[in-house]
């Protein structure tokens, strides 16, 4: 017979505070220290819990920077449910987390850097894509699924904390005008699907004219 499991409302409140000292803690190492400083017995010992204690609520890294991603994504505008919404309304949104990404940029930026950040973002690529189709459909509704996928792609590209950071650092632009550029391609890129425009609506690269050689008769 299985062991009869006990449901108790006063040790679920306190598993999930106690959770949630532990995520607090790794948040202040994370934006003070760095991402190196953010161990599990350095989080035990900023949380004052025991080892264990962290195991038991994250078993590896990869599940401590998932319970930082569950954490932050509200904060910054980044759930499915949010992006998922009227594809007109995605430029607003861009602009609106661009302000949360500048905000939340001390503990946004140390997280990107991590390996485990990635393994835990590529994770959840498979959700993205019917996700972008889905809100794009009501602007095309006689596209392929996978017209739809990849021009929602490039719309909504312009939209994470990756893009923020790209026109930050490698473009070097200012927080309003990285925003105003994405908010910009974004409503271009909208325009042209509610006008028809699809992706084989492009013209071709025309070839380099030869240059003639010296001498040579016309």
């Amino acid at each position: 017979m299985a062991p009869r499991r006990y449901d108790s409302p006063v040790r679920d409140a306190q598993s999930a505070t106690t959770r949630a000292r532990i995520l607090d803690a790794a948040l202040a190492l994370l934006g003070k220290e760095g991402l190196d400083a953010v161990t599990i017995p350095a989080v035990a010992k900023a949380a004052r819990v025991s080892v264990p204690t962290v195991y038991r609520h994250f078993p590896t890294l990869d599940d401590l920077m998932r319970g930082f991603l569950d954490w932050i994504r509200p904060r910054v505008g980044q759930t499915f449910e949010r992006l998922a919404g009227p594809a007109p309304e995605l430029p607003r949104i861009a602009g609106e987390n661009y302000k949360s990404y500048e905000s939340h940029a001390a503990l946004l930026l140390p997280m990107m850097e991590s390996r485990a950040f990635n393994r835990v973002r590529l994770g959840q690529a498979g959700r993205r894509a019917p996700m972008g189709a889905q809100a794009l459909r009501p602007l095309a509704p006689r596209w392929s699924d996978r017209d739809l996928e990849g021009a929602a792609g490039a719309i909504y590209a312009f939209i994470p904390p990756t893009a923020w950071r790209w026109l930050r650092e490698t473009w070097g632009l200012d927080p309003e005008t990285a925003a105003r550029a994405s908010m910009w391609a974004m409503r271009v890129l909208l325009e042209a699907i509610a006008e028809g425009r699809g992706l084989d609506d492009v013209p071709a690269p025309s070839a380099a004219p030869r240059r003639k050689k010296k001498g040579a008769r016309s």
